[in-house]
């Protein structure tokens, strides 16, 4: 009997002298860390946002990245050279400029400015030109309506008002075909690298309003856009935005094209 006590006392003090294992606990993560982990996720996120979509300066959000545009295409671009005014259409080459015509640019109201034209094609008998810089800014249609270039308002203006104000009777009959903008394909044509097509507005123009960013701004195309009632456009950049904005948003920018006869400046003469 006294045995069996004896056991049990020792069982018992076995239980009682036994060292229970400690539980480890987790060193907690310092703020600092967890601040900059945050902070980095916060800054991969937003790079990854800002590649996706863009903003057309008007506060909506457009995941229109343009499909033409590179966006490692700054560095390899060459830089465009700047376009020399050449006194005579004769003596002027693809890339130069010529005045030809007048048109309203320092926006004091006075006396029009003549018009620089950059040389986008010559042959032996005519220079396609398009306007050095921005010179007007006007809606692609007054109606929200999706409408082709030649029933479009802007079209109509090329060729009324604005042929019968920028150009005397003389000036006007050398002109070979009727005023437009660029489609896009002229675009990539004429223009190999985005940042060849950025451009900057005139006085006149940028008074009114135009949409610019960085001295560029935001310019027509003829080409209907992806998305209804909208017209393809040049960004700032350069990059050709297929997605279109919305064809009565009168901020948009307007490089006319035309086509001349090097006969002018001898019927001038």
């Amino acid at each position: 009997m006294s045995d069996n006590n004896t056991l049990t006392d020792t069982n018992d003090s076995a239980k009682k002298s036994a060292p229970k294992p400690k539980k480890s606990k987790a060193k907690p993560i310092s703020v600092g860390i967890a601040l900059v982990m945050a902070l980095v996720a916060f800054a991969v996120m937003g790079t990854f946002l800002s590649y996706m979509f863009s903003s057309g300066g008007s506060g909506e959000v457009s995941a229109d990245i343009s499909i033409e545009q590179s966006f490692a295409e700054s560095s390899l671009a060459p830089e465009k050279s700047e376009a020399e005014v050449k006194e005579t259409m004769a003596d002027a080459n693809v890339g130069d400029a010529v005045r030809y015509g007048s048109y309203e640019q320092d926006g004091n109201g006075g006396e029009a400015e003549l018009i620089e034209w950059i040389v986008l094609e010559k042959n032996e008998t005519e220079l396609l030109l398009i306007s050095r810089y921005c010179i007007d800014v006007l809606p692609y249609n007054t109606t929200e309506a999706g409408v082709e270039f030649a029933e479009s308002s802007l079209y109509k203006w090329l060729n009324g008002d604005f042929l019968g104000n920028a150009f005397t009777e003389d000036e006007r009959a050398f002109i070979k075909s009727e005023i437009t903008v660029p489609s896009a394909e002229q675009a990539k044509k004429y223009y190999e690298y985005d940042s060849w097509r950025a451009t900057s507005a005139t006085v006149y123009a940028r008074s009114k309003g135009i949409k610019e960013s960085g001295g560029n701004c935001l310019w027509w195309l003829s080409d209907k856009g992806e998305i209804a009632n909208s017209a393809s456009y040049v960004y700032y950049n350069g990059g050709i935005y297929t997605h279109g904005y919305a064809v009565d948003y009168a901020l948009v920018g307007v490089r006319p094209v035309i086509s001349v006869s090097l006969n002018a400046e001898n019927e001038a003469e």
